[in-house]
């Protein structure tokens, strides 16, 4: 539906999917999972799978730390505060909430404070890590915009391309991975316009991740534009 294919411009890493982490391990267990298997590892862990080339990549692209947004458990969180990078969590309904969907009965595995899209704007020194954000709300596109606007330059993004699980239209064009708009092309008055919305990201490299039966996530990272649909330029990364 006239999307591009979110590698086009830039070469993924060889495919590695080495790593001991606990729901690397569930996986591996698990080669033919149920559906109940994914629900109940997704709640007391997190929807995408980590591995040691994810985390070595979110490190290398961390110098000043991260700051997460929608962090659920904290379980991506955790992993890489183990390897040394300062990690600030946030979620709007951290664990344990009633108000979370996933996760209002899993206990965290950071310190995952409260707080939604506006935490950004007092975190543009350091890496944004945005996991599964979800599909078709408006906040991950707007933590894209306000990180923007806070001088951020380093973008680190799990999730499925446009039309899949994660985000929604505006936040994929945002990202570059629209060529039109899908909504006034054909006409779809369930997705929202985003005539006129410019890429403020360029994805810079791709990581493969093992995923569960049917999804379809990887790890992106992206540099800014310095100004919305300029050529890539990174700023000091």
């Amino acid at each position: 539906m006239g999307w591009r294919r979110r590698h086009a411009d830039s070469a993924a890493e060889p495919v590695d999917f080495s790593g001991d982490n606990p729901l690397l391990l569930e996986f591996r267990a698990r080669p033919e999972p149920t559906p109940a298997d994914v629900e109940a590892l997704t709640a007391q862990y997190a929807f995408a799978i980590p591995t040691d080339q994810a985390l070595a990549a979110i490190q290398r692209h961390s110098p000043n730390g991260i700051v997460e947004i929608g962090a659920g458990t904290g379980y991506w969180a955790s992993l890489v505060h183990t390897l040394g990078v300062p990690v600030t969590a946030y979620d709007p309904a951290p664990p344990m909430s009633p108000d979370n969907k996933w996760f209002h009965s899993s206990a965290a595995w950071f310190d995952v404070q409260r707080g939604d899209e506006n935490v950004v704007d007092r975190h543009g020194d350091r890496t944004l890590l945005i996991v599964w954000p979800t599909r078709d709300q408006t906040w991950p596109a707007d933590a894209l915009d306000r990180y923007f606007a806070a001088g951020g330059d380093a973008l680190i993004y799990v999730g499925e391309g446009p039309g899949g699980r994660t985000g929604d239209a505006r936040f994929h064009a945002l990202l570059g991975g629209c060529d039109h708009c899908v909504a006034c092309t054909y006409g779809a008055l369930d997705l929202a316009c985003v005539c006129g919305t410019r890429p403020i990201w360029q994805q810079r490299a791709l990581v493969a991740l093992p995923h569960w039966p049917g999804q379809h996530d990887d790890l992106y990272i992206y540099a800014r534009r310095e100004r919305p649909g300029d050529p890539l330029a990174p700023r000091g990364r």
